[in-house]
């Protein structure tokens, strides 16, 4: 019986706690699920003591069942692509090379859960907050701006794949997440580095990857910082605490920050500071600098948040007006690091993804909220007259969305040149993956028009 309880804390601790099946389930349906499982180990931890039999085989099915999935893993890791050789084309069959008039160093900054007022007034029913007087005050705001994919690795990937049926592409042969770590090329990377840039990647944790590959020059992550893995985007809050047997609420307690604060390199320092710092020291290059970095602030809702619960959204939205200030300092640090040592620079700043309010919604059921929600993001850029006349005829001319800004910065550096060889009719992606995000993409078209959800 011991042991039946043991090993249901452990599906509890390290499965159930992060499945949303599990966390969407009543209090009743989650003890009741917890008792069943203890039931099921408990009765089959019986058989393998009275039926000698099953205690002899079933080591060898599961040391089988062992060698099968490592087997099926290592023969479908599918091959990295190379840099095309055609000349003039890069990695992507749908971007071109094209040469730029102009060098200025350009800076990619997203930033976690950035919205615009209107969404913020919709749905977290917050007039403004003091980042969005810093964006107002310095920052050209693009309307209907949407991000390309959710959530953030997927939404920083595909802007480095400048191409959504290549990204796509990319997921199907399950290597999309490796754009950010240089791991794979990156078209938007590879139109920079043939203008003689240096290509940088940012991020204080090693969430988009723990090592560099030979596609990006640069590679910034805090290997020892204060970031603390998989538990950065867990909550710690009720049943959350016991998250990985307790070790999220462990390493993000402040006795444990405060006895290894002195062992952790760069922890004190921001995360607004660890990118400036970076920035800084590419002036000192020769190199004209592209950077694309993520900043986790102000921050999305938890895993099994429910938006009607009314305590529940009222600490969320008291949480997202707190943590809007520390992103209103982090956006003046950079408006002010452009202003007196890089005043020539591009600075293009986005949300990565929605706050995600409507976890618990579905596509199906409720879908403009469930698109406004997480795909509708800010996305400006500083000082808000560049690129004036590239921007005044953008892609689309009733929205935008994080890839296309990315295309009309290349536009203005290049005089007026499309990367795009084809203009593609943007879509958002089919249905089954805006229901389910863990969903491989597939080739057929998708019909969910960003059009129809227009929220200004």
């Amino acid at each position: 019986m011991i042991l039946a309880e043991f090993a249901t804390v452990n599906i509890f601790s390290l499965n159930l706690l992060l499945n949303m099946t599990f966390l969407y389930l009543p209090g009743y349906g989650q003890v009741l699920s917890l008792l069943l499982s203890m039931f099921i180990i408990f009765t089959f931890m019986n058989m393998l003591d009275e039926i000698p039999r099953i205690s002899r085989v079933l080591p060898a099915l599961f040391a089988l069942a062992t060698a099968g999935v490592l087997a099926q893993t290592l023969l479908s890791v599918a091959p990295v692509p190379e840099v095309s050789a055609e000349h003039g084309k890069t990695s992507a069959k749908n971007i071109r090379i094209v040469d730029f008039k102009t060098k200025p160093n350009v800076y990619f900054i997203a930033f976690d859960s950035l919205i615009p007022k209107v969404l913020l007034q919709k749905h977290l029913g917050l007039e403004t907050t003091p980042y969005h007087e810093v964006l107002d005050a310095h920052f050209q705001r693009f309307k209907n701006f949407f991000a390309d994919r959710v959530p953030t690795r997927r939404s920083l990937n595909s802007l480095l794949a400048l191409d959504i049926g290549h990204y796509s592409e990319a997921r199907r042969n399950n290597i999309a997440s490796r754009f950010f770590s240089g791991r794979i090329p990156s078209p938007l990377f590879e139109i920079f580095k043939h203008n003689g840039y240096e290509t940088n990647t940012l991020y204080r944790s090693g969430y988009f990857g723990w090592n560099k590959g030979p596609h990006v020059d640069n590679y910034w992550i805090d290997r020892l910082g204060s970031k603390t893995g998989a538990c950065e985007f867990i909550s710690t809050s009720g049943l959350k605490a016991f998250t990985f047997m307790g070790y999220c609420s462990l390493v993000k307690s402040n006795m444990f920050i405060s006895a290894f604060r002195g062992q952790i390199i760069d922890s004190n320092i921001s995360d607004i500071d660890f990118l400036i710092n970076k920035m800084r020291a590419g002036l000192q290059r020769d190199a004209p600098q592209i950077f694309v970095g993520y900043v986790y602030s102000p921050g999305h809702t938890v895993g099994d948040f429910d938006r009607k619960d009314t305590e529940v959204a009222d600490k969320y939205r008291q949480y997202y007006f707190k943590r809007s200030k520390k992103t209103a300092a982090y956006l003046n640090n950079i408006v002010t690091f452009i202003a007196n040592e890089d005043p020539e620079a591009i600075v293009y700043v986005f949300g990565d993804h929605g706050p995600g309010i409507s976890r618990k919604d579905t596509f199906k059921e409720n879908g403009v909220i469930f698109v406004q929600d997480r795909f509708g993001v800010y996305g400006g850029i500083h000082p808000r007259d560049r690129c004036a006349e590239s921007f005044s005829t953008p892609y689309n001319k009733n929205f935008m969305t994080v890839l296309q800004g990315a295309h009309m910065i290349i536009k203005c550096l290049s005089g007026g040149k499309y990367a795009f060889i084809t203009l593609e009719d943007y879509r958002l992606p089919e249905s089954r993956i805006l229901e389910d995000y863990r969903l491989p993409e597939s080739k057929t078209t998708s019909h969910n028009r960003y059009e129809d959800y227009l929220y200004e």
